[in-house]
Parts: structure tokens; sequence; C-alpha cells
């Protein structure tokens, strides 16, 4: 497949978006850009609810998020970051690919639509394009090489993560109904967090197998099984070699006395996971925030005058959203 998530100029709106603040030589971690929605309570006598939709830039070494587009409705919920860098995402309602303004959120459509319906969508740092569509069952089995035309291809087995899932776990074939609604690669290998059985999944882009990693349910295992919310994944150039060493992933809500009759509290977390075991630790954690999906772009040691940099901007009030991906 070409590689054919490129052009030769880099986006300005997405450079500009991340900021080019520090100063020549500074150490800095990689950004990882963010769809998100706050939610600010009501005051009683003065207004109800408010929700606001905005892009945000995330900074992987604290985890902090920073609001860089203006308020915005649609943003799609599957993101990827170009080498350019550009920001792409794919809204399933339409089957659409599209190119993402980070600072309006403006959406232009890439090729045609595909029909299929889709919230894991990644680029890998070799530029190749994926995603992982629901089929008639509502499951998500199988990862499609995505064209930059539109055009899908399917690679692997049809029942690929569900066979995965029950062969490590030892239930029969058939049983599992997997669930994976985000993509993030490392090393130009896939990762997707089944929310069925909570455990991370491997996919092999060349033949489409699937493999769980470490054990069924490890996302959520011990002291994890207060959080939930795994909504968004993406592979992040954390060395700035060009290319994806680290899977980070977002946990939106916690549950602090993990008490099903007891309401999650809007975390915002930012997780770095280990492709060892499954696990994953906090990087850190904005109360209240939570997110729909991750995107970055694999980058190289940056030239003079092009440091990637974030605001630090306070982010003020409550985050909602119990479905990561409505």
């Amino acid at each position: 497949m070409n590689h054919i998530f490129t052009r030769r100029t880099a986006s300005k709106s997405v450079v500009i978006a991340i900021g080019l603040l520090l100063s020549v030589g500074q150490a800095q971690a990689a950004t990882i850009l963010a769809s998100g929605q706050r939610l600010i309570p009501a005051v009683p006598g003065d207004h109800d609810d408010l929700r606001e939709n905005f892009i945000y830039a995330i900074d992987s070494s604290t985890g902090i998020a920073t609001p860089v587009s203006t308020e915005t409705t649609g943003l799609p919920p599957a993101l990827a970051g170009t080498v350019d860098p550009r920001l792409l995402g794919f809204v399933s309602e339409e089957g659409q690919l599209v190119e993402v303004d980070p600072l309006t959120a403006n959406l232009t459509p890439i090729g045609s639509a595909n029909g299929l319906s889709s919230t894991g969508f990644d680029i890998l740092d070799d530029q190749r394009g994926f995603l992982i569509p629901f089929d008639s069952n509502g499951n998500t089995q199988q990862i499609h090489a995505l064209e930059a035309t539109g055009m899908a291809t399917p690679k692997g087995s049809a029942t690929a993560v569900g066979d995965a899932i029950d062969e490590t776990r030892g239930t029969p074939l058939g049983t599992a109904e997997p669930f994976i609604i985000s993509l993030g690669s490392v090393e130009n290998q896939l990762y997707g967090v089944d929310l069925d059985t909570n455990s991370l999944i491997n996919f092999n882009p060349e033949t489409g197998e699937a493999a769980v990693i470490g054990s069924v349910g490890a996302v959520t295992s011990g002291d994890r099984s207060i959080y939930s919310g795994f909504a968004a994944l993406t592979g992040v150039d954390t060395n700035q070699d060009g290319s994806f060493d680290t899977l980070f992933g977002n946990v939106n809500f916690i549950d602090s006395d993990n008490d099903p009759d007891t309401p999650s509290e809007r975390l915002g977390g930012i997780a770095r996971f280990n492709l060892t075991d499954g696990t994953w630790e906090l990087v850190g954690t904005n109360p209240g925030v939570i997110f729909f999906g991750f995107a970055s772009s694999p980058t190289s040691v940056p030239e003079p005058g092009l440091l990637f940099g974030i605001v630090t901007v306070s982010l003020l009030g409550i985050w909602t959203k119990r479905n990561p991906k409505e």
C-alpha cells in the first residue's frame, strides 16, 4: 500500500495550534491533539448546564490539556496525525475521511465516502491508514487498510478480535463480542482497547491478525478497576526520531469507591500504556475533562525555530458525556 497520507507542504494551522513558543535548544514533550467536550454545571437562577466542544493540545509529559480551537460542534471522535503534520479524522455517520483544522475545527472532505461506520482510525508512522469498522452485529473484529481515496480493504479474518479474546481466556470461539472504538500505533503495529473485556489488543497491519496483550481484562486489572472510558489512543514520538515509540490513551472516568451505585467523576486522564502486559499508568489528569479522540504526528529532531510547545492555560469548568463516543 502506498504511503498516501502525506503532502509536500506542512499544515500551518497545526504548527500554530501546537505553538512555536519554546526557545531554540529547550527540551519539550511531544504533543497530542484531542477532541473533547466541556460541561459547565448549571448555576441556579443563572443558566442550565453548558456543553462546549473543542480541539485540545495535550503535553504528553504532564498530561495537561489546553483548548486550541474555537468552540465547535460535530468533531469526529476518530483522529490521526500525518507526518506533514496534518490532523485527519473519520466521520462515522458518513464513512468520510476529512482534514480537521485544529484552530477552527473546520472539516474538509478527502476522497469519497465509503459507507463504513467506524470510530477507530489511525495512520502509522510510515503513513499507511487503517480503520476498524463496526460489523453487522455492532462488533469491531477486522481492521481495514484505508486509502486517501476513501477505499477500504479488509485485512485478515472477519472474527480476528473475538477469536483472539476467546483463545486467550479459554472460552468457545464466537463468545466474545468485541467493541473497539479507537486505534493507535507504535512502531507500525496497531493497538485498540476492547471495551467489552477491557483488554489491550494488538493488530498486525500486514496480515490483520489480532492478539491480546498480557491478559484479558488487564486494562482494568487491580487498582485500575475504578477507571473507565478508554475512548482514545494514539502513538507518540516521544524521542522525536520520526517513529511512534509510546502508546498513550485516555481515561475519562473514575469511581473512587468502585461502587456501581455511585456516579463516576469526570477525570480527563492521560495514560501511558505498557505494551508488554496491557496495563497503563496515569501521566496526568484534567479533573472534569473527557476526551473522544487522540492524534499525534511523528517528527524528526526539530530544526532551529521549529520547536513545538504548548501554551499553559488553566482549564475551567466540568467536562461531561458518560458515553465517550456519543
